[in-house]
């Protein structure tokens, strides 16, 4: 038996380590490892008990009644509205209704018969209607800068192009 040479030696323990790292490197693809704050794959995560039960401090174990979920909903959503109210940014007004209303949806399905949330909800679809008209009338206006507002129309000057509504005309006659 002959003895192997050391660059055959170091050959086959490059090929080794090699092999080795490449196989490492496929299983961390194919299952990446997790962040030592995560929970186990089995769903379970283990408790210590770090105090005896009787110093623990206590938490409610009683959910929320409905009624006191369309009262916080009714309550936030009429917050959300007078502050969208106050916004002079139609942009911001609007986030501020959509807010409104996504509240008062859930206090709506929390107590259906709440006659005063619905009023609520009500008021906040108008104060959106009109912020949406009021975003149009702007955008109108900047598209027709011709025109000083979109709510009066102005008559364009003569000779302009933009007298091309014969149609609009005969139908209001």
């Amino acid at each position: 038996m002959e003895w192997l040479s050391t660059e055959e030696i170091v050959l086959a323990f490059t090929t080794l380590v090699a092999s080795g790292l490449l196989i490492l490197g496929t299983l961390k693809l194919v299952r990446p490892p997790r962040p030592k704050s995560a929970p186990p794959r089995g769903g379970v995560t283990p408790r210590v008990a770090i105090a005896a039960p009787s110093v623990r401090p206590e938490r409610p174990r009683t959910r929320q009644l409905p009624e006191d979920r369309a009262a916080i909903a009714r309550r936030l959503g009429r917050t959300l509205l007078d502050r969208a109210v106050q916004e002079s940014e139609p942009g911001r007004r609007r986030t501020l209704i959509y807010r409104a209303i996504a509240c008062l949806n859930r206090g709506v399905e929390a107590a259906p018969d709440d006659e005063p949330l619905r009023d609520t909800l009500t008021a906040a679809h108008a104060a959106l209607w009109n912020t949406y008209q009021q975003i149009g009338l702007e955008r109108l206006a900047q598209e027709m800068p011709w025109r000083a507002t979109a709510l009066a129309p102005a008559e364009p000057p003569p000779g302009s192009v933009a007298r091309a509504t014969p149609a609009l005309e005969r139908r209001s006659v």
